[in-house]
């Protein structure tokens, strides 16, 4: 950051520095109640609180205070200083002073803030940082709370110089140019365009910084303008590559103060920097006495010296550095530089122990300084010493997190000692740091190629497409793609491969890289099952290429697939002639032989190879133990368990001392785990299955192994871990066999017909069938999965009543007549002598498992005979109990009829004898009405009122209820009903009720519910 600048100095009345080092000399304080002025010296001013006490009985203006403690801070009296401060700051003064020193308190809140932030460019940590900001915000808190308008300069100045602290150039510009504002002084504030142009220049804006240090030079004038603005304006020059301009400034520094060693210093860079050889001399000769005149500018000695560096000037350099070496400088980190370039000087020049030195100096004066490193290893390197080299780069590494150059050096020195894998990762640390990095990304997917061939594949292609047509060589396009269909092959995808690789064969047409093309695209041929097509690839190939050894091997291989053994073995054997003790081709001879069973010829084959080939040792151990393991399955299928475990503790011995040799070797760590194993320790096998694919995962060396896989699934498999079988197997017949290998679909069958998945068991097997219809071990997996499922539906505890059961019957008897189907078809082979069938299952298992069959479909249909007898006696109950109901229903519906047919009778009777009532009673009326002496007697009775009611009671009315008029007339005359209705109640008395059974009820409820 730019120096401060006191804002009273253009002020201050012009006189030479002799008064205004006197006027600083001594303290004027008026005295309180009198004219007089008391004069203090500055030998009495050096106690702070001396000073504080005489202007408090005094109680001098606290104008006097401020300029106290800015006589202070010109002495350099820090701890005096901040006495003021803070006394001015107190509540005391403020009460007492009140309004009259609120302009003083205010700029004393700010110096306060201001010595907070000073603070922070010597804090060592960013909490010591952090805590330094928060008191100059709390100070600048306090001085808008006494001023909140803050229309004073100094308040915008701190707060500017705070946000500076902070970083934050934007908002500390904004309160600079506040300070600029007319109302603070306007364009003559210097300190508001020093904030300004600082800004400007941190956000390199130089052209409008170099307008702000203008304006303070017209402010100031030429002479009375602080050096340090025309050195920013110098550096601002510099950074618009205004040589000339810049020039001229540190000319004038230099006219106007000759002591100045930053103008010199400026001078001589630029000197230097000029390719005039009298420049040179005379730059020197500046920046020596730049040097002279301040020794903690030796660091523009040593941007000197990169710069000559760089330009291939070593002997400059190196005198420059000496003289930084034999100058009387403090600074530790100067010397480290000067060393440092001096080495590189030495280290060019070839004189490495010399250069070494210089390293080794620069890091004991500064052990921080991490340049020295990469010259150490440059030292290393050449002097063949790759492992220091990497220690040294590693430091560097662990310093600076984003060093390029010291990434890419250490991957490439990884890889030299054969670390792929730590190469890999300082490989991508590079690419993350320089993502378009095209030639970086390829190196890195040329190291993932043996790592992780998925990823690598992806770098490729994304090279490929950055690169496009604008290669820079045929070439180079011509490795990338033969590089993509390998990886492609590698992943598992031979038709991209063969497509790729039919890319590169025209590129590569006539010219040496077509032959090894040519054998990729025949390998991609191999693997996707074309053996004729790669048998026909591989002759073509040897005969352009004769003595083509890898093309030779891989012809053997070819024809052993197809069986043509003999051809194999000539191939094998031309190898040897062409390429004297070739291991490769007694190693092939060896695994035919074993892979026949043929012992006897793969022991001649491992003793001559023992013979010519002596660092062999492993692979001959490691192919006795397999031909002592093949020995002792012979042995277990004769049934001789002595022979069998004799035979397994020999390859245990071999497949030991193996590994003992050659720890590294995998085959035979595989074959110490497939015989404990089979000596029934198989915890310890599977740790060493376990310990091989870890393996595998770290060191590229190291083949990722299938058959540990297998093995480690077939010990989950025998201790009862199904599930984890299944996963086993299922991801080594994914990843290694693409879903073709009819041996491990099996397992798998076995895994899920164990964990009691039997139709998910059969599925597999009838798709392995289907793509292998000759594969016997599947067929009898097939038959005996089904015979299980079978197995479970006949003793599946379900009830007789089911409906189902008959189907599910049926459908264990069709699984068992399949079973039976495969079962007779292996018998067949078995008992055809002319045939050779390759099962592992006698005679007698095969007869045994067609027993339990029989029996199973015995059983399987008798229990279907029963539940058909069970359902038919079932469904004849059913039909004689509905016939029950149905005749109860009836007879209780025709009971119901009768009922009902005798109430109708009774109704009509009753309404037959109402209505002769009615008609008696009508007659009866109509006799009443018409009889004789009716109308005397009704005189008579008008006359006698007494005597005519009497009469009239005594005769009956006729609308008495008595309808028959005369009792005894209607007891003759309904005597004959009567004794029919008694009649009638007679029988009704005498019939007894009988409650309806159980079955009529039912019936009775079921007919009055329709």
């Amino acid at each position: 950051m730019v120096e401060p600048m006191e804002v009273e100095e253009g002020a201050r009345p012009e006189g030479g520095k002799r008064e205004e080092e006197g006027a600083r000399d001594v303290l004027y304080i008026p005295s309180l109640n009198s004219d007089l002025t008391v004069v203090l010296p500055w030998e009495d001013m050096k106690d702070a609180e001396l000073v504080v006490d005489l202007f408090k009985a005094e109680e001098a203006p606290l104008t006097y205070w401020i300029d106290a403690a800015r006589v202070y801070y010109n002495k350099g009296m820090k701890e005096q200083y901040l006495i003021m401060l803070k006394e001015l700051t107190s509540d005391d003064v403020g009460e007492h002073y009140g309004n009259s020193g609120k302009l003083q308190r205010v700029q004393a809140f700010c110096a306060l803030a201001e010595a907070k932030i000073e603070e922070t460019m010597s804090a060592k940590t960013p909490e010591e940082k952090a805590s330094c900001l928060v008191a100059a915000e709390n100070y600048l808190t306090s001085a808008a709370a006494i001023d909140r308008t803050r229309g004073m300069t100094e308040h915008w100045i701190a707060n500017g110089k705070l946000e500076l602290a902070k970083e934050d150039y934007t908002r500390a510009k904004k309160c600079f140019e506040n300070a600029l504002l007319p109302e603070f002084g306007g364009e003559v504030n210097c300190s508001g365009h020093l904030g300004c142009a600082y800004c400007c220049f941190r956000q390199r804006k130089f052209t409008e910084a170099l307008g702000h240090y203008g304006k303070i030079l017209r402010a100031l004038g030429s002479e009375r303008c602080p050096n340090y603005v025309r050195l920013a304006m110098a550096a601002c020059y510099l950074q618009l590559k205004r040589h000339d301009m810049a020039e001229r400034c540190y000319e004038r520094v230099a006219q106007l103060d000759d002591s100045s060693a930053e103008a010199k210093a400026g001078l001589g860079a630029l000197k230097v920097l000029s390719k005039n050889k009298e420049d040179l001399k005379g730059g020197l000769a500046l920046l020596k006495a730049a040097y002279e005149l301040n020794p903690h500018l030796a660091f523009n000695l040593i941007s000197i010296c990169e710069q000559l560096f760089n330009r291939g000037e070593y002997n400059v350099v190196a005198k420059l550095a000496q003289e930084v070496i034999e100058s009387d400088t403090h600074e530790s980190s100067i010397k480290a530089e000067a060393y440092y370039y001096l080495g590189m000087v030495y280290y060019l020049a070839d004189q490495s122990d010399q250069a070494l030195m210089c390293f080794r100096s620069a890091k004991a004066e500064d052990k921080d300084y991490i340049f020295p490193n990469h010259g150490m290893a440059k030292v290393f390197i050449k002097n063949g010493n790759v492992q220091s080299a990497t220690i040294a780069l590693e430091a560097i590494a662990d310093a600076s997190q984003g060093d390029l150059e010291v990434l890419i050096n250490l991957s490439v020195l990884y890889k030299a000692q054969g670390e792929v894998q730590k190469a890999v990762q300082y490989a991508q640390r590079a690419l993350a740091i320089d993502k378009k990095n095209v030639l970086l990304e390829e190196y890195l997917a040329n190291l993932l190629a043996g790592l992780d061939s998925k990823k690598a594949l992806e770098h490729y292609s994304h090279v490929m497409d950055t690169k496009g047509k604008d290669s820079d060589s045929e070439q180079s396009s011509l490795l990338m793609i033969n590089n993509t269909g390998v990886m492609h092959y590698r992943c598992g995808h031979h038709d991209k491969a063969l497509v790729w690789f039919g890319k590169a064969l025209k590129l590569a047409e006539n010219t040496v890289y077509s032959f090894p093309i040519r054998y990729n695209i025949a390998r991609s041929h191999e693997a996707l099952g074309s053996l004729q097509k790669a048998s026909h690839l591989y002759k073509q190939l040897l005969s352009d290429v004769p003595g083509y050894l890898e093309c030779t091997l891989r012809l053997a291989a070819v024809c052993f697939s197809m069986g043509y053994d003999d051809k194999a073995i000539k191939y094998c054997v031309q190898g040897l002639s062409q390429y004297e003790n070739s291991a490769e081709c007694l190693a092939m001879l060896i695994w035919i032989s074993l892979a026949k069973g043929k012992s006897k010829d793969a022991h001649r084959y491992i003793r001559e190879m023992d013979k010519k080939c002596p660092n062999e040792h492993d692979f001959t151990q490691t192919a006795l133990g397999g031909m002592y393991l093949q020995a002792a399955y012979k042995e277990s299928r004769a049934g001789n368990k002595e022979g069998n475990q004799k035979q397994l503790n020999n390859a245990l011995t071999m497949f030991k001392q193996a590994v003992t040799t050659s720890p590294r070797n995998m085959f035979a760590a595989l074959g110490m785990g497939v015989c404990l194993a089979l000596l029934g320790e198989s915890l310890v096998a599977k740790k060493i299955f376990d310990k091989i694919l870890d393996a595998s995962k770290q060191d590229i060396k190291i083949v990722d192994m299938p058959e540990a896989w297998q093995n480690k699934a077939s010990i989950n498999l025998e201790n009862g871990h199904y599930q984890d079988a299944w996963k086993t197997y299922h991801y080594c017949q994914r990843t290694f066999h693409l879903q073709k290998n009819v041996e491990i679909s099996n397992l798998m069958a076995q895994a899920l017909n164990a964990a009691g998945n039997k139709k998910e068991a059969t599925a597999l097997l009838l798709q392995t069938i289907h793509h292998e219809p000759t594969s016997l071990p599947s067929k009898y997996c097939l038959a005996v999965v089904l015979m299980g499922h079978a197995h479970e539906i006949i003793h599946r505890p379900e009830t007789m009543e089911n409906d189902e059961r008959v189907h599910e019957l049926d459908f264990a008897i069709g699984r068992l007549e399949l079973a039976a189907f495969f079962i007779d078809y292996l018998f067949e082979l078995k008992n055809n002598k002319e045939k050779h069938v390759e099962l592992d299952i006698n005679r007698a298992s095969l007869k045994d498992l067609k027993k339990n069959l029989t029996l199973m479909r015995d059983k399987a249909e008798r229990t279907r005979r029963n539940v058909e007898t069970y359902m038919r006696e079932k469904q004849k109950a059913d039909q004689e109990y509905e016939e029950e109901v149905e005749i109860a229903r009836l007879e209780l519906k025709q009971q119901e009829n009768e009922e009902r047919l005798k109430r109708e009778a009774e109704e009509r009777e009753r309404e037959a004898v109402a209505q002769r009532n009615a008609e008696k009673l009508a007659a009866l009326q109509e006799k009443w009405a018409t009889r004789p002496g009716k109308r005397k007697m009704e005189e008579d009775d008008a006359k006698q009122p007494g005597g005519g009611k009497e009469k009239e009671e005594e005769e009956p009315s006729p609308w008495s209820t008595d309808l028959l008029g005369d009792p005894e007339e209607s007891d003759k005359e309904g005597g004959d009903d009567k004794e029919k209705e008694g009649e009638e109640g007679e029988k009704k008395e005498k019939k007894t009720y009988k409650p309806p059974s159980k079955r009529k009820k039912m019936t009775l409820e079921s007919d009055s519910e329709s």
